[in-house]
C-alpha cells in the first residue's frame, strides 16, 4: 500500500511539471504558482498542494512556474521537499506561459509580478506577498507556504460546492 501510495505520488508529481500528462487527464482543474524564478516558493506550493490534493482525493493539480525560470529547483527546495516526503529531484523550471495562464483556475503569485496578458483574468489571480524567502529558512518558508496551499485548497472545494 505505501508503495502504490509513493508511485501514485511520484506520478502526480512528475505530471505537475509537465513531463507527462496530469493524472487526471488534461481537463484536471490546474493551478498555476508562479515565483520569480520558479525553483523554490512556487515548487514548494506546488509540491505540497499536489500532495494534500490527491491524500484529500480531490481532482486539482499544481505546477510550477517562474516568471525569468532558473535552470534547476534550489538545492535547498530538494533536500527540505525530500525530508516532507516529496520528491522533486527530476523537477525542471519552466517560464510562466500564456497557455498556463489560460488553463489555469486559479493562478497564484509568491512575491512577483506576472505581466499582464490576455491570458490571464483577473478572477484567477491570487497573490502571496507575504512569504518569507526560502534563503531566510525553509522551514518557515514552508509553513507559511503550506498554510496557504491548505486555505486555497479548502476554497476551491467551497466554491465547488457553492456552484
Amino acid at each position: 500500500m505505501r508503495l502504490q501510495s509513493a508511485v501514485t505520488r511520484s506520478a502526480i508529481l512528475l505530471a505537475a511539471i509537465g513531463h507527462s500528462s496530469l493524472a487526471d487527464g488534461p481537463n484536471a482543474p490546474l493551478v498555476v504558482f508562479v515565483c520569480e524564478h520558479g525553483s523554490s516558493k512556487s515548487v514548494i506550493a506546488a509540491a505540497h498542494f499536489n500532495e494534500l490534493a490527491e491524500r484529500k482525493g480531490l481532482p486539482y493539480r499544481a505546477v510550477s512556474r517562474g516568471i525569468q525560470a532558473d535552470s534547476r529547483v534550489a538545492d535547498a527546495v530538494i533536500s527540505g521537499l525530500s525530508a516532507d516526503g516529496l520528491d522533486v529531484s527530476s523537477w525542471t523550471p519552466k517560464r510562466v506561459s500564456d497557455d498556463d495562464l489560460k488553463r489555469a483556475i486559479r493562478v497564484v503569485t509568491l512575491n512577483c509580478q506576472v505581466s499582464e496578458s490576455k491570458a490571464l483574468v483577473a478572477a484567477k489571480r491570487i497573490e502571496w506577498a507575504d512569504l518569507p524567502a526560502v534563503s531566510d529558512g525553509y522551514g518557515r518558508a514552508r509553513a507559511a507556504i503550506v498554510l496557504h496551499v491548505d486555505e486555497l485548497l479548502r476554497s476551491l472545494v467551497g466554491a465547488t460546492q457553492h456552484h
